[in-house]
């Protein structure tokens, strides 16, 4: 039976063999029921998944380094994320950006990671270990840009992103390569710049933002930075008890201020991503695989489990119960989608022939209906 599904699964890995798919769904199912990218952890679960308890825990743990020594150099890692992005029939209109970073003994890491946004999940696409403490430049920012295009279209696409993110050198490569942005800016950037556009200046935008009692008060003003014509938006922080009363965001999209400011929250899902893949998911801080291509790899298989994860989430999202939130005086879901997603797939994805039937349905569900290849450079 096993090898039944697995043959059907090969088809959309036509470039890798039955034994590498096999290994590396292995590795996915020990993710997912281990929530840990850490193989000293996951070589445990391997008994119960291939049913072999019997096979010693070292024997486990030299398996799953075969897995990155044969295959860290190869395509697979895209063709893990391209397969994942066909089962989502993924389209989307934003992008964002930004970067996690811990320091595990002497060496820092610091992943840059570009996402889409996806039924309101940040999904990542592309990320770079930038190997150092504190903020990214143009450079690296570029580079990471480069060569997600290689592979997905990013172009008509919005980017959202953090004060970090701002440079004249920046903002020209986006509009450049044809895409939008919504990205706040630090306070006196620009200023010069702004105030010599025709219209008010910027402290004038702030006090008439500050001034009205309209909650979500948003004005916004051209100016030109290089040559390129850009907009300032001045909004009302919608955050209670914000120590910065107000935000400034910097765009090229010509649309009304309250249009551009509704779009600039979506940015927090990328934190609620990193938060999955991090402390209440993965624990990608316990990642211990040397060399930069093995780490990658790695990390397109954690992302696989992830959307594997939101895909299950959104089937039975609509059932998980609503909560009280009393401190923040709100209601809200009880779990996330991803959580949601994940404890149904550790219910009924227990052995590995469980799991090629979870994967060989959902594949059956994708091409009996729509698949947008919106996405994808293919």
């Amino acid at each position: 039976m096993l090898d039944s599904l697995l043959r059907k699964v090969n088809t959309f890995f036509p470039k890798h063999n039955k034994t590498c798919l096999r290994n590396i769904l292995i590795l996915c199912l020990a993710i997912l029921q281990k929530e840990t990218v850490c193989l000293n952890r996951l070589k445990t679960g391997l008994g119960s998944i291939t049913g072999k308890p019997l096979t010693k825990s070292n024997s486990n743990y030299k398996r799953l380094i075969r897995i990155f020594d044969y295959h860290a150099f190869s395509s697979l890692w895209l063709d893990l994320l391209k397969y994942v992005f066909l089962l989502l029939r993924l389209k989307t209109d934003y992008l964002l950006l930004d970067g996690t970073s811990w320091k595990h003994g002497d060496r820092w890491y610091h992943y840059i990671t570009l996402c889409v946004v996806y039924k309101g999940v940040a999904i990542p696409i592309y990320w770079l270990d930038l190997r150092k403490h504190g903020t990214s430049n143009f450079k690296e920012r570029k580079l990471l840009f480069n060569k997600a295009m290689r592979h997905f279209k990013l172009s008509e696409k919005t980017l959202i992103a953090d004060r970090e993110y701002i440079g004249k050198e920046w903002f020209k490569f986006l509009i450049d390569k044809g895409i939008n942005f919504v990205i706040r800016s630090k306070t006196n950037a620009y200023k010069a710049d702004i105030n010599r556009a025709e219209g008010k200046s910027l402290s004038t935008l702030i006090k008439k933002v500050m001034r009205s009692r309209v909650p979500d008060k948003a004005v916004r003003k051209a100016f030109f930075l290089n040559g390129v014509k850009l907009y300032i938006v001045v909004v009302k922080n919608p955050k209670k008890n914000a120590k910065e009363p107000y935000l400034l965001l910097i765009t090229n999209i010509d649309k009304p201020a309250v249009t551009i400011a509704g779009i600039y929250p979506i940015r927090w899902k990328i934190e609620h991503c990193f938060k999955h893949l991090k402390s209440n998911g993965f624990r990608l801080e316990s990642i211990n695989l040397k060399g930069a291509a093995r780490q990658h790899l790695l990390m397109a298989v954690m992302v696989f489990a992830y959307v594997l994860s939101i895909i299950e989430g959104l089937k039975v999202y609509d059932t998980v119960a609503i909560k009280e939130y009393h401190e923040e005086k709100r209601q809200g879901k009880a779990e996330s989608i991803f959580r949601t997603g994940i404890n149904q797939l550790a219910q009924y994805c227990t052995t590995l022939v469980s799991f090629c039937d979870f994967i060989t349905h959902s594949i059956k569900q994708a091409l009996s209906g729509y698949r947008s290849a919106n996405l994808l450079n293919v």
